[in-house]
């Protein structure tokens, strides 16, 4: 396959060409001379088309040479032959010929053209006021048509249907004063519109500047008292104050040098002559303006634009801001008056605080430094109203405490749902047991029907509460230096308007808030111990008189601890907690006591200590109590798990604890009488100032095995105990009892005083949580009274044995208490 022929156009120089073999050499020849052909007819072809536009060039030119000569010729001759005197006198005997033919039929052409253009000018304002046109082209059409009118009417015989055209200009007049006021008094009108709007009512009602300006107050008036009283939508205070503005920044603006150039610019042209009038084709103005007539054609409307100076617009202007920012201060308290949302009152303060400041350059010079303190006065005053409105509410939750008092069922109002039943025990545990959580932290809390309604009441007045701590909160938190920013007044200025606005005004509703709480709580826990202090006094049925009264402890509880975060550092007077804990305290022992007094009225007559046999040490003293203590105890927890777990706080156990006290002092000093007189016989013979032999000698001659007999004493439940026979009182034993040895009864005083020791560790009120009770609690205590008797009857003993005793009991509470989870 042959070699591809090189490019000649690649080479550097003719000497690079015939480094090829000579076949290759030949062949670029044959393409050279083959490109020198083709180009050599590109350049022929070339140049004969542009020869040929250049000889069609050439022959335009003379052809125009040729029709220029011939113009010259023309004008030149025209101008030879061109005479002003003689058009002038052809003009003027035409315009006599004409004169003289036609005058005959220049009154009817007059009249035809008045009345065509008369009866034009209904449908023309008609038009444009459906169209929206422009006001002042309508009033100017309204002046056409009155001059017209006014001609026509003067007549020896006036057009039939002259007063039907009349009575149609007057309600096209009405309506154009009607579209006019509405354009005054558009918030969105810009001054142009405003001032062609002020100059078409100078037209069509032939006022002067002084009028236009009194006009447009009483229209601005208007405009803000129909906002006062229509107020749809609670903006009616915003546009109220932004239309005052407005009128402010437009009086200030178009009066009196804007409107009065625009007036005198009425006056520099003939009404018919504007552009704007011989725009309106209906009126056909190009074929009857002239026969309109001159008075007509060149009538000039005459409006006074010179009677208004600056301070007298100024004066008036200061009189019209007075009035209206008076009557916008009384429809903004009457509007925010049927207003009970305060989240929309505080917004409302924000928009018209900040339009006022906004806008404070318009009112220079104008006397209304009141109308800041007068709208800070105005919401500051519905705020607190409202404050005292939701605040008294909590009244509500008193008088509903009362009705579920009064409404109280048995077994109804008071059952509480179980701590664990098929519910809780099958409710999902998602999401963290949350829902298993609520629902235990409920019950735990002893929420009965009462309580739920109750709690429900509170929550929504509290939720009222937060709402109102947390819009003072914002108005705190608003900062108005920011939002600001082309207020011109000095950083002094500038601070004290923040401290007025984000501190002044919510100290005032803080403050004011605070004290409405304080008295709302104050009468709530006056009515609460109003309730407390009759559950006292009306005692029929203490069961039921209980359970009411730790409706009140759980109501109080709830209360307490869910106060609005405002009030949470005030203290909350409780008086009446101790009476009513004393309440429910009495009844949860009025059942274990009377069971013990009765238990240890039937255990006098045992012949034997029951727990004797397990003394221990050296010498034998008791570790444990007697079975009718610890059942004491028992029956007193439970009896107080009965009315929920929930109201037995610390303070509520050391009233209890006082009471059960106070119960058993009496008991212990009976039980040593009895003991007494049932050994009465022996006082003076019988060793009971001496150490008892199981002490004195540790033998066990009265106990030889060891174990008394395990006869447990028979508790009754019977309220009240069964009262001692007089025959037992004056130590004579029935014939079917037989009393108990010497010996044994030192045992039992010896075991009777373990015991009281132990019920004093199980009972000893704790001190740093007694302060809610009531001052009782600091007299000598009963129980500590009856345990001296006890010491008393056995005052022989060393210290030592009594100190370990002490321990002993003391030992076996720390042991046992939990047990007794309520009292611990």
């Amino acid at each position: 396959m042959a070699a591809e022929a090189p490019d000649p156009k690649t080479f550097g120089s003719w000497e690079d060409a015939f480094q090829y073999p000579i076949a290759a050499v030949r062949g670029m020849e044959r393409q050279l001379r083959n490109d020198i052909n083709s180009n050599r007819e590109k350049l022929r072809s070339l140049v004969g088309a542009s020869y040929r536009d250049l000889l069609g060039t050439a022959e335009s030119i003379v052809e125009m040479d040729g029709q220029i000569q011939k113009v010259d010729f023309y004008l030149g001759d025209i101008g030879t032959k061109c005479n002003s005197r003689l058009l002038e006198k052809k003009a003027a005997n035409l315009n006599a010929w004409n004169n003289h033919s036609k005058a005959a039929d220049r009154e009817r052409y007059i009249l035809a053209s008045q009345l065509a253009v008369l009866r034009s000018c209904p449908e023309v304002i008609s038009r444009l006021l459906k169209t929206a046109g422009s006001v002042l082209l309508v009033a100017k059409a309204l002046v056409i048509s009155r001059l017209l009118h006014k001609k026509l009417s003067l007549q020896e015989h006036p057009p039939p249907y002259l007063e039907t055209l009349r009575n149609r200009l007057a309600t096209l007049r009405r309506k154009l004063l009607a579209r006019i006021d509405r354009q005054l008094q558009s918030l969105e009108s810009p001054d142009a519109v405003l001032v062609e709007t002020m100059c078409a009512f100078s037209l069509a009602t032939s006022s002067s500047l002084m009028d236009v300006l009194r006009h447009f107050h009483h229209v601005r008036q208007a405009a803000l008292s129909e906002l006062g009283q229509r107020n749809e939508d609670n903006r009616g205070p915003s546009k109220s104050l932004s239309l005052i503005i407005k009128t402010l920044g437009d009086c200030q603006g178009i009066f009196p040098a804007q409107l009065a150039r625009a007036l005198e610019s009425l006056k520099a042209t003939p009404l018919l002559h504007s552009s704007d009038v011989q725009s309106l084709q209906r009126l056909n103005l190009d074929i009857h303006q002239r026969w309109l007539g001159e008075d007509i054609n060149s009538f000039i409307p005459y409006v006074r634009h010179d009677d208004l100076h600056k301070m007298e617009a100024t004066r008036l202007l200061e009189q019209w801001a007075k009035h209206a920012l008076s009557s916008f201060l009384r429809d903004l308290r009457a509007m925010i008056e049927k207003d009970g949302n305060p989240t929309i009152i505080v917004q409302l303060r924000q928009e018209m605080l900040h339009l006022w400041l906004s806008n404070k350059s318009h009112f220079r010079g104008i006397g209304t430094s009141n109308v800041f303190d007068g709208i800070r006065d105005a919401f500051n005053g519905r705020l607190r109203s409202l404050i005292h409105q939701h605040t008294t509410k909590l009244s509500d939750i008193g008088a509903l405490i009362g009705t579920l008092l009064r409404t109280w069922k048995s077994g109804v109002s008071d059952a509480c749902a179980p701590m664990w039943d098929d519910a809780i025990i099958s409710m999902d545990t998602a999401s963290g047991g949350q829902a298993l959580r609520d629902a235990l932290s409920i019950r735990a809390s002893g929420r009965s029907e009462p309580v739920k309604a109750m709690a429900e009441a509170y929550a929504s007045w509290l939720y009222g509460v937060n709402e109102l701590e947390q819009m003072i909160t914002k108005l705190q938190e608003k900062k108005w230096t920011d939002e600001i920013d082309d207020m011109e007044d000095d950083e002094d200025t500038l601070e004290d308007l923040q401290n007025t606005l984000s501190e002044d005004d919510p100290h005032l509703l803080h403050k004011t808030l605070e004290d409405n709480l304080e008295d709302s709580f104050e009468e709530l826990r006056n009515a609460i111990q109003v309730h407390a202090g009759n559950l006292e006094i009306h005692r029929a049925d203490t069961v039921v008189s209980a359970h009411k009264a730790t409706f009140l402890l759980r109501t109080w509880r709830h209360i307490s601890n869910r106060l609005p975060s405002i009030y949470r550092d005030l203290e909350l007077e409780t008086s009446f907690t101790p009476m009513l804990q004393k309440q429910v305290s009495r009844t949860a022992l009025h059942h274990p006591i009377s069971q013990c007094d009765r238990g240890i009225s039937k255990a006098l007559h045992h012949k034997q200590l029951q727990a004797r046999a397990l003394w221990e040490g050296e010498p034998q003293l008791p570790l444990l109590p007697l079975p009718w203590t610890f059942k004491l105890l028992h029956e007193t927890v439970k009896s107080m798990a009965g009315f929920g777990v929930d109201i037995w706080t610390p303070q509520a156990v050391n009233v209890l604890k006082q009471q059960f006290r106070d119960a058993m002092a009496p008991i212990v000093k009976k039980l040593l009488e009895e003991k007494r007189q049932m050994n009465g016989d022996d006082t003076n013979g019988d060793p009971d100032d001496e150490p008892p032999p199981a002490l004195k000698e540790n033998s066990e001659s009265d106990h030889p095995n060891g174990n008394d007999e395990d006869e447990k004493p028979n508790v009754e439940t019977s309220l009240e105990r069964e009262p001692v026979s007089k025959s037992q009182t004056n130590g004579d034993t029935p014939s079917h009892l037989t009393g108990p040895s010497n010996g044994v009864i030192r045992d039992m005083r010896i075991q009777r005083l373990f015991d009281a020791m132990y019920l004093d560790y199980a009972t000893t009120i704790n001190r740093s949580v007694s302060d809610d009770v009531d001052s009782s609690s600091m007299l000598p205590d009963r129980f500590d009274s009856a345990q001296s008797y006890l010491l008393d009857d056995l005052a022989e003993f060393p210290d030592e044995w009594f100190n370990r005793m002490r321990k002993n009991a003391e030992a076996y509470w720390k042991r046992t208490e939990l047990l007794f989870a309520l009292l611990a």
